[in-house]
């Protein structure tokens, strides 16, 4: 049987039973294919010949052309006619398919490895439009199975792999600081410190030269860590890991975030002299929780998760593992990840009965599914996470629960739904202030909707007094934006446009820390399209543009709609 293997990222190139097939003519056909084979489905020939071929005087009888050249390219002399065309590639073997399937050696992270690399179509807007979208995608999948695979070979002991891999993260975006972070980490976790103090030298410099700034705390920790892991005591302590541990949970919870976090890294450096998975997976995930809740470090954040996830796999313990994949759904939400933050709570969903393990996933799931334009199922996961959350008793799995199930229903427009729900996240939150300017801030969002001024600008000053003091940058962005929603309705719109100004530098301040927090952003950029109407409509369009270009990057389907119809109305 012959064997085709289609080869669309980089120079495209079909292999007849390994030997390269002779091109089509042009670049079209390469086009054509590409498209047939990521969007899976069937075309009618008058959508693909405008598509492709609007230029031509024929462009019928250019789409039945370059069909014919594929037929040959392909060998398949019966394949591709019919009124609707689609591509059978059951019997193909097309790398861009393998890669959105999750297989990551057909990735390049270079330029050169660009779906179809260096082919352009200037006489086919719409297409090339399709292209670059289609490009970032296969963009984003393939750093997404290079940053899992890299946190998985650090968490094996595969050093070199680690390396590599995060090498390669690096490659593809230098600026991005938790790249940068997770490879001076990798050199310093596989015993290279000069390795690692070299990267950190070279990403100062790159910092320094592009984009004017210092790197930023997870970037200085990650260079750190070679020092830490030299210092760590080789004794084993099992009361000062208790106690360290109670007294770094309650600092940070009270609002000592940085205090907490440095006292929560000791636990896991104690929790290594010690030969218990337990014990390990424990501190493990204590301390990414810290991470998790106070948007820092994600690559520290994400490789001590997957370490414990690891751990949990390989000691057959369902919860952990669980556990540890509701984490990582929570640090992959916050890039935008959203493949790899659904695959991780739909599995940890499963994984274990626990009520607070499934709590804790279907919340992030619930939180995916608000971003992509899945309202509907995130009410409905949302809500059966705040009922698994109640039979558990824990109040960080409740507080996470009825705040995404009231952000839920607040994208859905459902007020009286969200302010119950933010209501209760704001009441189990009242001791453990790190988490609760999040739900105050909604809450004043809600009021501020519903006319409740005075009640809705005392709960945005409250927020932002709490969030600033705990410099958990995105939940002030968000108690700025509220407090910006109530000057709005008070008709002070100048005064709105400057705060939320603030907010977005707040919200954007996560970048140092190797995330770029996306749904706080969002709702900014939205707010400041919708202010900026009243006062300048020709910034409100550019921040429309703004909010477009942000949801269309990161496949934020929910904003990009609500993009798309505050473009319709704030149009010049």
């Amino acid at each position: 049987m012959t064997q085709i293997e289609v080869r669309l990222l980089g120079r495209p190139v079909v292999l007849v039973d390994g030997v390269a097939a002779p091109p089509p003519k042009g670049a079209k056909p390469w086009g054509l294919l590409a498209y047939l084979s990521s969007t899976r489905q069937t075309h009618p020939r008058s959508e693909l010949a405008e598509l492709l071929f609007g230029e031509a005087a024929d462009p019928l009888g250019a789409l039945r052309w370059n069909l014919a050249e594929l037929r040959r390219l392909l060998c398949r002399p019966e394949g591709l006619k019919g009124d609707a065309i689609g591509l059978d590639s059951s019997d193909l073997v097309i790398d861009s398919q393998r890669l959105e399937d999750g297989d990551l050696a057909v990735f390049e992270p270079r330029a050169a490895g660009l779906l179809l690399a260096d082919l352009t179509f200037p006489d086919s807007p719409q297409f090339e439009m399709w292209l670059t979208g289609e490009r970032a995608r296969l963009r984003r999948r393939g750093t997404s199975l290079l940053r899992e695979g890299a946190l998985r070979a650090l968490a094996a002991g595969e050093d070199e792999l680690a390396v590599r891999r995060a090498r390669d993260l690096v490659v593809i975006d230098p600026l991005d600081e938790g790249h940068q972070a997770l490879l001076i980490r990798a050199h310093a976790i596989c015993g290279d410190p000069a390795a690692a103090s070299a990267q950190y030298e070279h990403c100062c410099d790159i910092l320094r030269r592009e984009l004017s700034i210092e790197p930023g705390q997870a970037v200085v920790a990650a260079a750190r860590l070679a020092d830490e892991l030299a210092r760590a005591p080789r004794t084993i302590d099992l009361p000062a890991i208790d106690a360290r541990m109670t007294v770094a949970w309650q600092s940070f919870l009270a609002g000592s975030v940085d205090h907490g976090i440095d006292l929560g890294r000791g636990v896991v450096a104690l929790a290594d002299r010690d030969d218990d998975p337990g014990l390990q997976i424990l501190a493990r995930l204590f301390f990414a929780g810290m991470l998790s809740i106070a948007v820092r470090g994600w690559d520290e954040a994400a490789t001590i998760t997957t370490e414990a996830l690891r751990l949990a796999e390989e000691a057959g313990y369902a919860f952990e593992e669980a556990t540890a994949r509701g984490v990582l759904s929570g640090i992959e939400l916050m890039r935008a990840d959203y493949t790899a933050a659904a695959a991780h709570a739909t599995v940890g969903t499963a994984r274990c009965p626990d009520a607070g393990a499934r709590a804790l996933n279907l919340s992030f799931l619930a939180a995916v599914e608000a971003d992509v334009g899945q309202g509907a199922e995130a009410v409905r996961h949302a809500v059966e996470a705040v009922a698994l959350a109640d039979e558990s008793a824990d109040p960080i799995r409740i507080a996470y629960a009825t705040a995404y199930a009231g952000h839920a229903l607040l994208l859905e427009g459902d007020l009286d739904g969200a302010r119950g729900y933010a209501e209760r996240s704001v009441a189990v939150l009242a001791p453990m202030l790190v988490l609760l300017p999040w739900p105050l801030a909604m809450l004043a969002e809600i009021e501020a909707r519903a006319g409740n001024l005075d009640v809705a600008a005392a709960h945005a000053a409250r927020a932002e007094a709490i969030a600033t003091t705990t410099d958990v940058a995105y939940q002030r962005g968000l108690a700025l934006r509220a407090a910006a929603l109530v000057d709005a309705a008070r008709g002070d719109h100048e005064a709105a446009v400057d705060k939320l100004t603030l907010a977005l530098g707040q919200a954007r301040r996560t970048t140092g820390e190797g995330y770029e927090f996306h749904w706080p952003i969002a709702w900014i950029l939205e707010s400041l399209a919708e202010v900026s109407a009243h006062t300048d409509p020709a910034a409100a369009q550019r921040w429309t543009e703004t909010l477009l270009d942000h949801a269309t990057t990161v496949e934020m389907h929910t904003f990009l709609e609500r993009a798309e119809r505050l473009h319709d109305t704030t149009a010049v």
